[in-house]
């Protein structure tokens, strides 16, 4: 096997004299895998070293929220109501609405899009604790284990509020269940989901199954639950 300067000495040999343009089109065509996959590790790890460096220690609250160019996020009246709403002081930790994320999960070319591969990293490593998305994508997800299964004991809270509202999905996992079960809540009849809201198609919220503020994502269904469209 050769190693990274063996490498790195044949591919520079073996372009050796061609044109800029071809050695760039070379490196897309047989190394674009690695150079995304690259692209990826580089981006995630300079935004979790900024956020480290630059955001107060703790995080009252982080939610994803995809596919949509609202005003959602920080500075927005939506913000701000929810910082409000809950009592939140940003002096001791962060509220985070991300709305920079497009990707359809339920779509054919998840795999490689660089907002879904961050979004599966948030939820794997316990970072954010809500994402909201078209249903169906909420499902893809879902099935893979991701999301909370809200009928578990944790989630009672949510059942008694939102449980005639629950979206279900089969998980892959057999051995899990055979059977449905709910890992989102739609979303219908709030300022999210009006005509001139975020998501006029419809939309749904699914709880990150590794979330460690699971009383927080009730505030901020019961905040979205005030505030109807």
């Amino acid at each position: 096997m050769r190693t990274l300067p063996q490498w790195y000495r044949d591919e520079r040999e073996k372009l050796k004299g061609y044109p800029l343009p071809f050695k760039l089109k070379y490196l897309w065509q047989y190394y674009k895998l690695w150079i995304i996959g690259i692209a990826f590790v580089v981006s995630f790890t300079t935004y979790a070293l900024y956020n480290y460096l630059t955001v107060p220690g703790d995080i009252h609250f982080y939610g994803i929220l995809s596919n949509t160019y609202a005003p959602l996020g920080p500075g927005s009246e939506f913000y701000k109501g929810f910082v409000e709403a809950a009592g939140y002081d940003l002096k001791t930790g962060v509220v985070e609405i991300d709305c920079a994320n497009y990707c359809k999960p339920s779509g054919t070319l998840a795999a490689g899009n660089t907002y879904y591969e961050k979004l599966i990293s948030m939820l794997d490593a316990g970072v954010d604790d809500i994402w909201v998305a078209e249903a169906e994508d909420i499902i893809a997800v879902g099935e893979g284990g991701r999301l909370m299964d809200l009928n578990g004991e944790g989630a009672a809270a949510l059942k008694a509020r939102y449980g005639d509202r629950f979206v279900y999905c089969t998980p892959l996992d057999e051995s899990y269940s055979a059977e449905p079960v709910p890992v989102g809540i739609d979303l219908s009849g709030t300022a999210l989901t009006a005509e001139r809201g975020a998501y006029p198609g419809g939309a749904a919220l699914g709880v990150n199954a590794y979330t460690t503020r699971f009383d927080q994502v009730v505030v901020f269904l019961d905040y979205l639950f005030s505030i109807e469209g």
